[in-house]
């Protein structure tokens, strides 16, 4: 994504697991074509076949840095994630980053470097097999940090016989931000929380409530930051929660309707672990959500259309440009994707209740006739259950709210992202005085809904304008062919002048994401 006021942001972002490869600015995802018969699948089988793939016989060690650090070889490749050792040698054909990807880790502790790219993903279940022992740290390098931690004061606050001097002294840096105000108040029927964040970009769903019982879990996400309310309610509410923000304040007020109207509440509760905590989003780990399909419908001949229900008591509104990660075990190595929430219609507005409610979340997802999850997810019915995590994401809406002008760019399915910011920007951002999307598919039978977007057009004729271009069709089609080329970008993205500001989002294979924002 680029626009050209507000610097040059990627869509999806360059952190997220979504995006194919990032523009070398930041850390990102790369995903390469595997050989035949080096599949997740296939990497599954070969962990049941039995073979040893550890080349330690199976036996566990005490591994020291030193001796990692001689395994740093594509042919002898270990490599340490959170305090276990895995011999990666076997899994090198199988990763889905490639080879090269894998190889930046050999050696040496690679857990901050996997935490970079996908943190989400579970790693000790995909190489349970590689299993070698647990890293060791040398007593030299405890000795090291040790002798560090006590020379912290300079010589500058020392005094000449080697005293600390008081007077040079300074008060310690600040760990973090400083915490968001929290208090909370009641009437009759009503608790009401309040969190002043002073963030005029905070809005309603960047709250995710989770409540069982009288436990209350509030994660507020602050920037860069978390802030959390756990506690164990006085008395019982229930779970019409609304959330409510202050625009240019960023003050957050949740109100929480009393079960037992009329009853005097003598405190909010008990609080328990990280009760008004205030840390790094980066550093907290991701909630799962055991959700239930209650609609299932087909998009066209190879994409489904699932309506998750989120778990009772919990409300989660996925922000516009987040996404989820769906978690499911297979033979025992946990297999995570990542997806794009979109919303039921383009057209239907009478559907998004549950959706501004925070009940639901829907996905559109391609099946793959050999995708290690999707060929699951083909198998699922109504009633059936789909694991997915809290979201996950970073792309700020200014870009929206800043825009005159939005372009999109979708290549086959990463048309899924661009759902709901053409909803957004059509029928709740006034702002946007116009909005293209160029569509590109094989066939015509792969547009995914074709029939909606040429609605759209119609009702927004004079603010939105689609463009189909088929590759594979045949003769019949009289619209646009081929593939992305430059003059599909030089055509079709507004000429700059001085009062455009440009939004540009492009998600598709790495060639086409290239193609547009070269």
């Amino acid at each position: 994504m680029a626009g050209n006021s507000l610097g040059i942001p990627s869509f999806p972002s360059s952190n997220s697991p979504q995006r194919i490869k990032g523009d070398g600015s930041s850390p990102a995802r790369v995903k390469v074509a595997l050989s035949p018969g080096r599949s997740l699948m296939d990497w599954i089988r070969l962990g049941r076949s039995g073979q040893d793939l550890t080349s330690v016989n199976g036996q566990v060690l005490d591994v020291t840095e030193e001796e990692l650090s001689k395994h740093n070889t594509q042919e002898d490749g270990w490599l340490s994630l959170r305090g276990k050792v895995y011999n990666v040698t076997p899994y090198m054909e199988y990763h889905p980053g490639g080879i090269d990807e894998l190889k930046r880790g050999l050696g040496k502790d690679a857990t901050q470097l996997f935490d970079e790219i996908h943190k989400w993903v579970n790693a000790e279940s995909m190489l349970e097999k590689c299993y070698v022992g647990r890293l060791c740290t040398s007593v030299k390098n405890q000795r090291k940090a040790s002798t560090a931690s006590k020379s912290s004061i300079s010589s500058s606050k020392l005094s000449a016989n080697g005293t600390i001097n008081l007077t040079n002294l300074k008060p310690p840096e600040p760990a973090g931000p400083v915490p968001p105000k929290f208090d909370w108040y009641q009437t009759n029927k009503c608790i009401t929380l309040v969190v002043s964040t002073k963030w005029s970009g905070m809005t309603s769903d960047m709250v995710i409530i989770e409540k069982t019982c009288k436990q209350l879990l509030i994660s507020i996400f602050i920037q860069d930051y978390t802030f959390t309310v756990h506690t164990e309610l006085e008395e019982e509410v229930t779970n019409d929660y609304i959330v409510k923000v202050q625009k240019d304040s960023g003050k957050t007020e949740i109100f929480l309707p009393k079960v037992q109207m009329e009853k005097h509440w003598s405190s909010l509760g008990k609080s328990l672990d990280n009760h008004c905590s205030y840390k790094k989003t980066s550093e907290s780990g991701f909630r799962q959500y055991n959700s239930k399909i209650i609609s299932v419908s087909n998009v066209n001949h190879d994409t489904k259309l699932f309506c998750l229900q989120l778990p009772e008591g919990c409300r989660m509104c996925v922000p516009v440009g987040y996404h989820v990660h769906v978690h499911h075990h297979i033979s025992g190595i946990e297999i995570v994707r990542s997806y794009t929430s979109v919303i039921p219609s383009l057209t239907e507005d009478k559907k998004l209740c549950d959706v501004d409610d925070g009940r639901v979340v829907h996905l559109m997802i391609k099946m793959y006739t050999d995708g290690a999850l999707t060929s699951w997810l083909n198998t699922l019915n109504i009633g059936d259950c789909i694991k997915i995590s809290n979201f996950d994401g970073s792309f700020n809406r200014q870009y929206l709210s800043s825009s005159h002008h939005l372009i999109m760019y979708a290549a086959g399915s990463g048309f899924t992202p661009m759902i709901r910011l053409l909803y957004h920007s059509l029928k709740q951002d006034s702002t946007i005085k116009s909005v293209k999307l160029l569509f590109f598919n094989k066939r015509k039978e792969d547009i995914l809904w074709k029939d909606q977007l040429d609605e759209l057009a119609i009702q927004h004729k004079n603010r939105f304008e689609v463009t189909y271009v088929l590759s594979g069709e045949d003769d019949t089609w009289t619209g646009y062919t081929g593939r992305i080329r430059p003059e599909f970008v030089e055509n079709f993205i507004p000429k700059s002048e001085s009062d455009v500001n440009r939004l540009v989002c492009a998600c598709g294979p790495i060639p086409f994401t290239k193609e547009v924002m070269r």
